[in-house]
């Protein structure tokens, strides 16, 4: 599924006259790098370590992301957009990470978030050439703590109910499920959060927010999974 983004890394290193590798990274305040409140970090969001990983690998291939994240953006909130914010831009690997707001529907939104899933995929995928990674959420909080700003109080009683009931998780199964469904590789972020927690790691301590923005580590970790996506399809 990444063959086109494969090739265009070629294409790029023998014509220099070529545009750039393009990679778009959309979804939500994940993706736009939100961090504490009112904090966007730009040099370390996934994307960004990405596009370094992809420039150490790649020396002389030229490479841009494009952030469209959107803070408090869902799956079906995004369809809107989609065309202005992925598509118009022709690019060559999107990767696709929503999840976190649209659990907080509760479980009888997940149909919802599957028809809105399937309906970007699908789009995406019909418009343009690019390869698509689909991304799985981190964690939300499990506990209340002291990083949780006085705006975002009134959120947080939902928030770790979401992930403490287990309706994350169970919007996490049906992204993988779709993925399956449609053959599209996946970043499977929740997965190392879940091997975090086995491990006996208190995660909630790792969002920086005190709710559900993971802190440069965990962006780290997002980066770090996708580039293994990345590995395994340029091997395979």
């Amino acid at each position: 599924m990444l063959k086109h983004f494969y090739q265009r890394i070629q294409v790029k290193k023998s014509d220099p006259r070529q545009p750039p590798v393009l990679l778009v990274a959309f979804g939500d305040s994940v993706t736009q790098g939100c961090m504490e409140c009112g904090v966007i970090d730009h040099a370390h969001v996934f994307h960004h370590q990405l596009k370094q990983m992809l420039e150490s690998a790649h020396p002389q291939t030229t490479f841009s992301v494009l952030n469209s994240g959107v803070e408090g953006d869902s799956a079906s909130g995004a369809i809107g957009r989609l065309y202005r914010d992925v598509i118009r831009h022709a690019p060559d690997l999107v990767f696709v990470g929503f999840c976190l707001n649209d659990a907080m529907s509760g479980i009888q939104g997940i149909e919802e978030y599957s028809r809105s899933m399937t309906a970007i995929l699908d789009r995406i995928t019909s418009e343009s050439d690019a390869g698509i990674i689909l991304l799985t959420p981190n964690f939300m909080a499990s506990k209340a703590t002291h990083r949780i700003h006085a705006k975002h109080l009134q959120y947080a009683k939902d928030m770790l109910a979401c992930q403490n009931e287990g309706v994350l998780a169970a919007y996490v199964r049906e992204l993988r499920r779709i993925a399956v469904s449609r053959n599209h590789p996946v970043a499977d972020v929740y997965a190392e959060w879940e091997q975090l927690a086995a491990n006996g790691v208190d995660t909630t301590p790792l969002l920086c927010n005190g709710l559900n923005h993971p802190d440069v580590s965990g962006q780290n970790l997002i980066a770090k999974t996708i580039w293994e996506v990345i590995q395994k399809a340029d091997n395979s």
